[in-house]
């Protein structure tokens, strides 16, 4: 009967423990699912620079829909992961309106990827709606030291490693309550005109006839990466598919600036591959465990008692 007791006893204070690390993987693991370049927000992560709140107005030439803008209560850059897709979406300070509707022209969007945690970039991902072009690329950095606006370059894009944009992968629309139910504001740098999403993804991995994040930094830079692998992040604008010449994320102008990346507030903190910060547990990670902790800590205490008796 003694062996019996101790055994149920077992079993119970060993089923606790399971919930309890089933539990936490959940929560550890848990980061804002996404499904579309057009979810809203709430399904994306926020990926903050050192300035949350974005200079507004410091575009080169003035135009308002190569302004990227945010602050604090309104986030000018977003990503995420859904195993297959790297999702990036940032926050433009005007509508694109071609036949009155929402259409990117003649801008290009940079994301570029410092993947070897050096504060030097090593490969820039581009939306490139410059002149004729509606494509996705990844494109190689140039020869210089690619640690300061005036220190990098971007390589022409390859064909190889440039991708037609579509519905699945690319959307570009008005801000408002639908595609963010958080937003306070919809004009954030007070130009009179409606503020913009730009959503796009990419392949994590390359398949056949489509490039990938991983394979293209393998090629254009020689660094291997996987999904555990943390990035930092330098967002910008411009007019053309070759130069930084609009407007950097985080930075008061300083396109033409030999400051680092990293003192001007300009390159991100290292983020995961979904956009949350990397290496800092979920606060709700680490009130489960130490919940847990003291449960199973109780429940082997009791089973112990018990198996006295």
């Amino acid at each position: 009967m003694l062996a019996l007791k101790m055994d149920n006893n077992f079993k119970l204070s060993r089923i606790f423990s399971l919930l309890w690390l089933a539990g936490l993987a959940a929560t550890g693991a848990r980061a804002n699912m996404i499904l579309s370049v057009g979810d809203p927000t709430p399904n994306w992560n926020v990926v903050n620079f050192a300035n949350l709140n974005d200079p507004i107005n410091d575009q080169q030439t003035g135009q308002g829909d190569a302004d990227i803008v945010g602050n604090a209560q309104n986030p000018g850059f977003y990503s995420n992961f859904d195993g297959t897709y790297v999702y990036y979406r940032v926050r433009l300070g005007k509508t694109d309106l071609k036949a009155g509707s929402p259409s990117l022209t003649s801008e290009v969007f940079w994301v570029g990827v410092d993947a070897n945690h050096d504060g030097a970039l090593d490969m820039f991902i581009g939306v490139d709606n410059s002149g004729s072009n509606n494509n996705l690329t990844f494109q190689d950095t140039g020869a210089g030291l690619n640690n300061s606006p005036n220190t990098t370059t971007i390589v022409t894009a390859q064909p190889q490693f440039t991708i037609p944009q579509t519905a699945a992968n690319y959307s570009y629309t008005s801000v408002n309550s639908t595609i963010d139910p958080t937003v306070t504001n919809t004009d954030l740098n007070a130009d009179s005109n409606t503020d913009a999403f730009l959503s796009f993804r990419v392949r994590f991995t390359g398949v056949a006839g489509e490039p990938g994040l991983q394979d293209a930094l393998v090629a254009l830079a020689s660094i291997n990466i996987n999904a555990a692998t943390p990035l930092s992040y330098v967002i910008a604008t411009a007019t053309q598919n070759n130069s930084l010449n609009q407007d950097l994320g985080g930075v008061n102008g300083g396109i033409n600036s030999t400051t680092t990346w990293a003192q001007l507030g300009g390159l991100s903190p290292l983020v995961n591959i979904n956009g949350t910060a990397a290496g800092i547990p979920e606060p709700a990670t680490a009130t489960l465990f130490a919940f847990g902790g003291v449960l199973i800590f109780s429940v082997r205490k009791w089973c112990r008692a018990r198996s006295a008796e």
